[in-house]
């Protein structure tokens, strides 16, 4: 959940002593009391209790403390199993997910020292954690957590930091809890799959993992607080973010409580859009870059994101793969300083490389283009930029990495940082074009109202025709020609999408 999607009447709940008074703990990893996942014949099965008759009249029920304890949540098939929740106590203190989301946004750092792989040293007069190496630096959770309440958190000029600050001021006073509860057992039962095999929803394996390493835990006080538990209190973080998300998930998927109830419908990889009717006058006679008759026009982000796999592919296999290390290991990269405009070695923090890697990352670096202010924007990471681009008064152009690669015969006032718009199209600017699309209107009324079609993308209303330039700074073939390079004039940005003429009367539209 962001930090600007928590309702202004839902908080973090405080999950104190007297909250949990009357819940019962969940204390077993066990399902059944019996030894028996193993159930016997299914004409012993109660199907409505969800108890197991074996031979002699041996009863398997669920154990009294465990997850689907009938003592805790009630009989299977009572209204209070649908309402009653438990808790476990895991005798230690970690934070809740969205506080934990939070730190990771401000600060790298901070993840890193919480998950071991990162040593800092605590600097007073900053009152914050600063990286150091192994030999004059600590790590680990109970580091951080020995400075969690000295840290002043830096306000900057991002509107979404200051928040996330404010977030984290505003309920450090229960960031940590040492309870996590369990939803009812009635939202999550066990269920009776083919050949009598208990199955189980996926929350209650992370449950069992929390309850797992809880009990591994022995005592209270200092002990619980050592540096030793460092992993276990890591491990237990882990897995707590993975209940919320799971939750939140239950909630909010599409196949979540909320969109099966009330949310709206969708259709996987399609977008909704405002149609108009498709200009058909021709920059040049017979030009390549003229939509046919047989064409749908749409906008950049509107292709993005109706074909997000593809789309993502073709950031990754193209500049970001020269400058990130995809799938390895390694945090070091080359970027470009934007006072030298030369290339320097910068070591990225894990959260900024999952952001130009990973498939979540590059989501929200698509979505971040939504926002019309951010199209014309440089690409920044770590304060760098991504990346240069040279756009000559010939009509050409270059991605390259080095003002010091820019042959002496071009002229330096024609190169810029890559902005977001010429970053994004150039990424798959040779095959964008090569995408189909099935065009419907709603309500559907007749056989116009849908039907096949090619696509033709632009992104500035008015666009420009570039030839790529190779390595050697010469034209590469006709088919590294951009043919709607965007163009910066203000908010003239293609967002409907244009259907031909022919179209307009099957569709329905004026």
């Amino acid at each position: 959940m962001k930090v600007t999607d928590l309702p202004f009447n839902i908080e973090i709940m405080d999950v104190n002593a007297d909250l949990v008074r009357n819940l019962r703990q969940v204390t077993s990893t066990d399902i059944m009391e019996s030894s028996g996942q193993k159930l016997g014949p299914a004409e012993f099965l109660d199907s409505k209790e969800l108890t197991f008759q074996g031979k002699g009249n041996i009863t398997s029920d669920f154990h009294q403390d465990g997850l689907f304890s009938i003592e805790t949540f009630g009989r299977v098939g009572d209204k209070r199993r649908d309402s009653q929740f438990a808790y476990v106590n895991i005798k230690t203190t970690i934070f809740h997910p969205i506080i934990y989301k939070a730190l990771g946004k401000l600060k790298g750092l901070y993840h890193e020292i919480l998950s071991g792989k990162a040593y800092a040293v605590w600097d007073d007069a900053e009152k914050d954690f600063v990286a150091s190496d192994e030999t004059d630096g600590e790590t680990g959770f109970q580091f951080f957590v020995k400075h969690w309440d000295d840290i002043k958190f830096k306000r900057t000029g991002s509107p979404a930091r200051n928040e996330r600050i404010k977030l984290i001021n505003k309920y450090k006073d229960r960031a940590m809890t040492s309870r996590i509860l369990i939803l009812p057992a009635g939202l999550r039962d066990v269920r009776v799959g083919a050949g009598n095999r208990l199955e189980f929803d996926e929350i209650n394996d992370v449950y069992r993992r929390v309850v797992g390493i809880s009990r591994t835990i022995a005592g209270s006080g200092e002990k619980v607080s050592s540096p030793a538990l460092n992993y276990s209190r890591y491990q237990l973080q882990m897995a707590f973010n993975e209940v919320y998300g799971l939750i939140e998930k239950m909630l909010r998927d599409k196949k979540g409580f909320v969109q099966r109830k009330w949310a709206r419908r969708r259709v996987f990889n399609g977008t909704r859009n405002v149609i108009s009717s498709m200009d058909t006058s021709k920059r040049y006679l017979g030009g390549d870059d003229a939509p046919k008759a047989s064409d749908t026009i749409l906008g950049l982000f509107q292709t993005m994101k109706g074909a997000m796999p593809f789309t993502i592919n073709m950031l990754r296999s193209g500049y970001l793969s020269e400058v990130f290390d995809i799938g390895g290991t390694s945090t070091t990269t080359k970027l470009v300083d934007p006072k030298t405009l030369k290339r320097e070695m910068v070591d990225l923090p894990s959260i900024t490389k999952d952001r130009w890697t990973t498939l979540d990352g590059l989501q929200k670096i698509v979505n971040s283009f939504q926002d019309p202010t951010n199209r014309h924007k440089p690409v920044m990471v770590e304060g760098r930029y991504l990346a240069l681009i040279y756009k000559g008064p010939d009509s050409s152009f270059r991605i390259f990495g080095d003002i010091d690669e820019l042959p002496d015969h071009l002229d330096r006032n024609h190169v810029e940082p890559i902005s977001l718009v010429e970053f994004l199209y150039l990424a798959g600017y040779q095959r964008w074009n090569d995408l189909k699309v099935i065009v419907t209107r709603y309500p559907v009324t007749g056989l116009g109202s849908s039907y096949p079609s090619d696509l033709y993308v632009k992104t500035s209303v008015v666009g420009e025709r570039r030839q790529e330039l190779g390595p050697d700074w010469a034209p590469l073939g006709d088919e590294f020609v951009a043919k709607e390079f965007p163009t910066k004039e203000p908010d003239a940005f293609m967002d409907a999408q244009q259907v031909s003429p022919i179209r307009m009367k099957g569709l329905g539209a004026d």
